[in-house]
């Protein structure tokens, strides 16, 4: 869950999300880092709980991807159609066509088995794709998105290798990373921030439960040129934003079918 995350609290007159901190705004880290955005790639959908964030800063300007079959039949996608979302089940790495096990363990479901406590013992063979890969076949234009929110349980480093070639288009990052590496995955916040900064971005800001817990969500900036600023207390075109889902509240049409405010 991202730092994006409003953890599904709604505004009833607005249909707005909002922050478990009243005193924060949905889209507070691109007012607080002072960037916008004009589109996202959300790898790690699962519920897809950012939504009303993301409706809120870029309209319906947003991929959602989720390899876990079941969560994206019945969680990702129904969230994804009802918004007007582009919503895909992949199995995203750092190589395509290779095959891997890929393990479910409810939230925590990744290509990493994790420690024995997690009890990761249920595993399906899949075949991998990059998210470039995937961004080509759909012919996705790049240039209109500029934001990645990684929640992939340990395979953080698998996807941002597997679109490297693509990071050009991205200035801001949200990724869930854990500081000893509890997925066993290789992949250490550490590891993330240094192989990021030999790519053009700086640590921003982490959340406070790497204090708590050794694992959270970082934002990641680009800092080798110089980035579109937050404007007028929204983020990017969110003008636009605002217009769609005013719209979507006006005819009661922002919920999946039988989910209620």
């Amino acid at each position: 869950m991202s730092m994006l995350g409003p953890y599904a609290s709604w505004n009833k007159n607005t249909g707005y999300a909002v922050w478990d901190n009243p005193t924060a705004e949905h889209v507070g880290i691109f007012e607080r880092i002072n960037v916008g955005i004009k589109g996202i790639i959300h790898v790690g959908m699962w519920d897809f709980i950012e939504y009303g964030c993301y409706t809120k800063l870029v309209g319906n300007n947003v991929i959602g991807v989720e390899a876990n079959p079941q969560v994206y039949k019945e969680m990702s996608k129904p969230v994804a159609d009802k918004w007007g979302f582009k919503c895909f089940n992949e199995f995203l790495s750092d190589k395509d066509n290779e095959v891997r096990n890929f393990y479910f363990a409810g939230e925590g479901s990744s290509f990493y088995q994790g420690p024995p406590e997690w009890n990761k013992h249920t595993s399906i063979k899949v075949q991998t794709k990059t998210l470039s890969t995937l961004m080509k076949e759909q012919n996705i234009d790049l240039n209109n998105y500029d934001f990645l929110n990684i929640d992939v349980e340990g395979a953080e480093l698998d996807i941002l290798r597997g679109f490297e070639d693509d990071l050009k288009y991205i200035n801001v990052i949200d990724m869930e990373t854990s500081v000893n590496d509890r997925h066993l995955s290789g992949a250490t916040h550490q590891n993330i921030v240094e192989w990021l900064s030999e790519r053009g971005f700086g640590l921003k800001e982490m959340s406070a439960s790497y204090e708590r817990e050794g694992w959270g969500d970082s934002v990641f900036v680009r800092n080798d040129r110089l980035l579109p600023p937050f404007i007028d207390g929204n983020a990017g075109n969110n003008v636009f934003g605002e217009k769609y889902l005013e719209t979507l509240v006006e005819t009661e049409s922002y919920l999946p079918t039988g989910w209620s405010k």
